[in-house]
């Protein structure tokens, strides 16, 4: 419990900070608030334990944006010190990236961004673009796997990226 307590007051002084300016971002404004000193994330690289490790909790956006306002269980309430649009936007991106893995993890940042764009523009992708190919990616390439007549894994190959290029150009 003493490790909680300790998160609990850093959590708490970081409270009581300003809300950063154009921290507008869901990464920016993890970072900003701390989060990576509790929390485990993958996709922000960090390896927190005193609070739960997000990757493997696959929290909704709903279930983190009401967390961070609220607090409780040890966390602290950031409702007054970050604006909504931070904590929806931290909110969404937590819940896009918590768990991510799968076959196409390994693939790099600037590609999962190009997929993620291409597909948002064509209206498959509905979450931030991250380049972190997490839940939310891996449902949108389903999506755009079943509409384009392809076997709807969710994994990135040549198949899935020839059926955009068609569509893109």
């Amino acid at each position: 419990m003493k490790t909680l307590s300790t998160c609990a007051a850093a959590g708490a002084a970081l409270a009581l900070l300003p809300a950063p300016a154009g921290a507008s971002t869901g990464p920016q404004t993890w970072s900003q608030s701390g989060c990576g000193s509790c929390h485990t994330l993958r996709a922000a690289q960090s390896t927190g334990t005193n609070g739960p490790n997000l990757d493997l909790l696959h929290p909704s956006a709903a279930a983190v944006a009401d967390q961070v306002a609220s607090g409780g269980g040890g966390m602290p309430s950031f409702g007054n010190s970050l604006s909504s649009s931070q904590i929806q936007a931290l909110a969404s991106w937590v819940s896009s990236v918590a768990g991510g893995s799968g076959a196409s993890s390994t693939m790099p940042a600037s590609t999962v961004r190009h997929i993620q764009k291409s597909l948002l523009r064509l209206g498959f992708f509905h979450g931030p673009v991250t380049g972190f190919y997490g839940p939310l990616t891996t449902a949108a390439v389903k999506r755009f796997q079943h509409a384009a007549g392809l076997k709807a894994d969710g994994i990135w190959g040549p198949r899935s990226a020839a059926a955009l290029k068609r569509r893109v150009h």
